[in-house]
């Protein structure tokens, strides 16, 4: 069990690690003032000292501390994350947790190819989380004191975590300029929902086919319900879902008042034969019926 446990672990930082954020190492006891994410901790009978007061019941407290010091050594770029245990109030239960902080640029490093250098959004966090808990992860919009724009990591049906951006007002306490975008999610809870062992398909042999779909929605249809719709008659010819336009905000005000602009690219095969153009286009005239009937999606042609 403990050689499994290790595997797994070293499994996840491999992951974290090929997305170019590095690991960080922060102290299970915070102290009496500790920053947000602390609320409630469990205090020690006879601490030490001022600095080791309470357990941890967040590992994003000690990554917003490791960030502060990067930011006041003039860093251009903190992309980190910690796979450690964290104390849960008020029984003390003991959780691995991994935690996840991105901010800055997306490479701290000059680049002769790099026109302008982009800044870390909320996007890579999400692909970062994603690299660790796979397809079946969902984000649903919530509310957090300590969060501007905040997200419930589910896997599954299963609550197993947040994510977002940090606030306003702590983020100007590090005098860290620009998003701060924070992520928490139970290793242990995400693991139990999730299938161990690995599989392969075989590569496809036959020609896919792909179909555009443009769409204008309502502002709050999230991304999430649009893909659960288009998979949830489980269409056979379906291969997979790609994500590639978006128009919003003063984007789209031609489009109306509270509406936005969506395009995917659908890819069809059949792994054992090649397509018709009217095999396909049935298939994705069914999905484009379905997104008009339950979302309300007019479609752009």
């Amino acid at each position: 069990a403990a050689d499994k446990a290790h595997d797994l672990e070293t499994d996840l930082r491999l992951k974290l690690s090929a997305r170019g954020l590095n690991e960080a190492r922060t102290s299970k006891l915070i102290p009496r003032n500790a920053p947000a994410f602390s609320e409630n901790a469990i205090e020690l009978r006879n601490p030490l000292s001022e600095d080791h007061v309470a357990l941890r019941p967040s590992l994003i407290g000690g990554l917003l501390d490791v960030l502060g010091r990067n930011v006041r050594a003039g860093a251009e770029r903190v992309a980190i994350f910690e796979l450690g245990r964290v104390f849960v109030p008020p029984g003390g239960n003991e959780e691995r947790h991994i935690g996840i902080l991105l901010w800055g640029n997306t490479t701290s490093d000059v680049h002769w190819r790099a026109d302008q250098k982009r800044r870390l959004d909320f996007f890579d966090l999400k692909g970062a989380i994603e690299s660790v808990i796979g397809g079946n992860s969902s984000f649903r919009r919530n509310r957090h004191p300590n969060l501007a724009l905040a997200s419930e990591i589910h896997v599954g049906d299963q609550l197993v975590g947040l994510a977002g951006q940090l606030s306003t007002s702590l983020a100007s306490k590090i005098d860290a300029a620009g998003g701060v975008f924070v992520a928490e999610f139970s290793v242990d809870r995400t693991l139990s929902r999730q299938g161990s062992a690995a599989t392969f398909r075989e590569f496809g042999k036959f020609p896919a086919v792909t179909r555009d779909i443009a769409m204008i929605v309502p502002e709050t249809l999230t991304h999430e319900e649009i893909l659960n719709e288009i998979f949830r008659e489980k269409e056979p010819l379906l291969e997979k879902v790609a994500f590639f336009d978006l128009f919003t905000g003063k984007d789209a005000e031609h489009l109306g008042p509270a509406r936005k602009s969506l395009a995917y690219t659908l890819t069809y095969r059949d792994r054992s034969r090649t397509l018709t153009s009217e095999e396909v286009t049935a298939a994705h005239a069914k999905i484009r019926e379905r997104l008009q009937r339950e979302l309300g999606a007019e479609l752009r042609e």
